[in-house]
């Protein structure tokens, strides 16, 4: 979100890809065709197939670029680029917070998104082991396995499985089918694993979220359950995602088990995916509103600073200037008197303390050392 980077609309950026050869156009941009190359496709940019521009060049009949890839739920619609594209793809404004929203892919209203992913989904069977794992369950499971191989040997009750459990190994059946779901319908389910915590994520879009096991009799958590606990436990699964609509965040086993709700946890995922979207350009508005509020409270905090030195300052003036005058007057005054002969100085000695002392009158003088100009002009903020 830094100034070296702008949004474009997908469709601009298919067509700055599609308008001259990529060889041509990273010279522009300032990279490699291969870097250009690879750049687009990273995001999801359809690009020239090889060979196109020979036949361009031959005078063959080529079809018109292809279409952008329409917006996903929880997709900006747009594509960041870095400066270097200023010159060459059109800058856009994110979508407006009062939408509208809709694309090929995602209805306006959020339970026609529902019920359109839902039917996408179809049936999902859960799974009935993890021969066949989520890429994003791969770590936690092999490292099980080396435990589970290690512990063969030694015995040893801190080398069991962390997630060898009946209820465990129910919760990892469960977000492995999500995940395989979620994956099918183009989302990014993702893990991290460390000594013997899971953490569980999910990615619609460009919103990423955190799914939580949770129940009565067991930790939850990101810990693997208690290994005495029975497969039957009752589990809830939640998303840590705090809408301002009433949107389903949580799902719990009750008339059906949470295996058997896979399809309807995956499609309340990306409902919640395209809202929070939605609610994100709301809270970016609302952030931005925030942030000039705090930037005048702060400007007028240090006006009214400026103006309190400023009152300061001129007494300040005043004081010294009276300090300086008292000094001359001074000067003055033993000048008669010595003149008049009440004060048995010479005048070499005169002259010479007449010099020291008005040299600190001038010192204190405001007007002399420039002191008067730190309230002479009205105090202004920079940008003012």
């Amino acid at each position: 979100m830094n100034h070296e980077t702008f949004l474009a609309l997908p469709a601009d950026v298919v067509r700055f890809a599609w308008s001259a050869p990529m060889r041509e156009l990273a010279v522009k941009v300032g990279i490699s065709d291969v870097g250009l190359r690879k750049l687009l496709v990273s995001e999801g940019v359809p690009i020239p197939p090889q060979g196109h521009w020979n036949r361009v060049h031959a005078g063959r009949k080529v079809g018109p670029p292809p279409h952008a890839k329409p917006r996903g739920p929880g997709e900006s619609g747009r594509i960041r680029l870095d400066h270097r594209f200023r010159d060459l793809v059109p800058e856009a404004g994110p979508i407006p917070e009062e939408g509208p929203f809709a694309s090929a892919a995602v209805p306006e209203d959020l339970a026609d998104l529902r019920a359109l992913e839902l039917k996408s989904i179809g049936r999902v069977a859960a799974s009935r082991d993890l021969e066949r794992a989520h890429p994003a369950l791969r770590q936690l499971l092999k490292r099980e396995a080396q435990l589970r191989e290690k512990h063969s040997v030694s015995n040893y009750s801190w080398d069991r499985p962390n997630w060898d459990g009946p209820l465990a190994q129910r919760q990892l059946r469960i977000i492995n089918g999500l995940f395989k779901t979620l994956s099918k319908r183009g989302h990014a389910p993702w893990t991290r694993y460390s000594q013997g915590e899971l953490q569980m994520y999910v990615s619609i879009g460009t919103r990423h979220f955190q799914l939580r096991f949770g129940g009565s009799g067991h930790r939850g958590g990101e810990r693997a359950p208690s290994r005495d606990l029975p497969a039957n436990t009752k589990l809830t699964l939640s998303v840590d995602h705090k809408s301002r609509s009433a949107l389903i965040t949580s799902w719990m086993d009750g008339d059906q088990q949470l295996e058997q709700q896979i399809a309807s946890i995956a499609a309340d995922l990306i409902v919640v995916g395209e809202e929070a979207f939605r609610q994100g350009l709301v809270e970016q508005r609302e952030w931005e509103e925030q942030r000039r509020r705090w930037a005048d409270e702060a400007s007028r905090a240090e006006l009214q600073r400026l103006q309190e030195k400023r009152l300061t300052d001129l007494e300040e003036s005043g004081t010294l200037l009276h300090k300086a005058a008292e000094i001359r007057a001074l000067v003055g005054q033993v000048g008669a008197a010595v003149e008049n002969g009440n004060l048995a100085v010479t005048p070499e000695q005169l002259a010479r303390w007449k010099t020291w002392a008005l040299a600190q009158a001038d010192k204190l003088d405001p007007v002399l050392t420039g002191q008067v100009l730190s309230h002479l002009v009205v105090p202004q903020l920079d940008d003012a």
